[in-house]
């Protein structure tokens, strides 16, 4: 299989930026999500930060996140175009070309489709000139963009080529949403999949799904929810997906593992899901990408 599809985010892995970059190497892996944090809070500056970024021989997946940006209005709007070309310009530093942007969930956001579409074609337009990507990612609770259905409409009025949705599986098999809901997408709008699961079989109780989803994600192979990611990862294949599988995973107790323990897992999880994927896929136009050599 070609295991270079599969990347780590940097918050999944314990330790100094340096030595979660050097344990998803020996890993194996070749792209790593930054988190913009590692970058700015790297106690020996960010330009040390980006140099460690750039000399370990990985690939930056993207940068993450930009949240709550549109929507807004007046001097709310004017600080968040500040934070949005700052995050552009780190991004563009690090060698990225993704921005990963979380739907807004802010009770100061307009909802309507004309003012989400005009600030996300705003923020594209200020990454043109990066060669940057804007990948954005809805939530059934945000304000602006809640599912596929609202996305695609975004995506059309906006019009921007470097604008696109960020899937993630953890958001998909949580709040239930039917893969049949994918199909509304054209498959060159979705720039990243971010993949993750959890070992409890539904969430129950109020405020569960954020504990889960900051503390307690695992790797794909580990949780309660096998057949849904092979699922997903098939349908993608099938509607013609061609971008990288991030694992987003988040997990307080991986924090307090040795990062080459937690990359190694990690590994594992791209192998398994690999396997599990060809095992049950034999004609999907793009799994050509998932069983190459190399």
């Amino acid at each position: 299989m070609n295991f270079g599809l599969f990347g780590l985010d940097s918050a999944t892995l314990a330790g100094t930026l340096e030595a979660r970059l050097a344990a998803a190497r020996r890993a194996g892996f070749v792209h790593v999500m930054i988190s913009a944090s590692d970058v700015v809070n790297h106690p020996a500056g960010i330009d040390t930060a980006i140099e460690s970024i750039r000399a370990s021989g990985l690939r930056v997946t993207g940068l993450e996140a930009l949240r709550d940006f549109e929507g807004l209005t007046g001097k709310m709007h004017e600080y968040k175009v500040d934070v949005a070309k700052s995050m552009l310009e780190l991004c563009a530093r690090i060698g990225g070309r993704i921005l990963v942007t979380h739907a807004s969930t802010s009770a100061h956001a307009d909802s309507s489709l004309e003012h989400v579409a005009r600030d996300l074609a705003k923020l594209a337009f200020l990454a043109m000139p990066l060669d940057i990507r804007i990948a954005l990612k809805g939530f059934p609770w945000s304000r602006t963009v809640r599912g596929f259905s609202g996305a695609t409409e975004v995506l059309a009025i906006a019009n921007c080529q470097n604008l696109g949705l960020a899937v993630d599986s953890f958001d998909i098999i949580t709040a239930g949403t039917p893969l049949d809901e994918l199909d509304l997408v054209p498959r060159d709008q979705i720039f990243l999949a971010q993949l993750s699961d959890f070992m409890v079989q539904e969430i129950r109780l109020p405020g569960e799904r954020d504990v889960t989803a900051r503390h307690f994600r695992v790797f794909p192979g580990e949780g309660a929810h096998g057949d849904a990611l092979v699922a997903l990862i098939t349908r993608l294949e099938d509607n013609g997906y061609s971008g990288d599988y991030s694992f987003d995973v988040y997990n307080s107790d991986y924090l307090e593992m040795p990062a080459d323990v937690i990359a190694g897992r990690g590994r594992i999880a791209a192998d398994w899901l690999g396997e599990m994927v060809l095992r049950r896929t034999l004609e999907v136009p793009n799994m050509k990408r998932l069983h190459a050599a190399g």
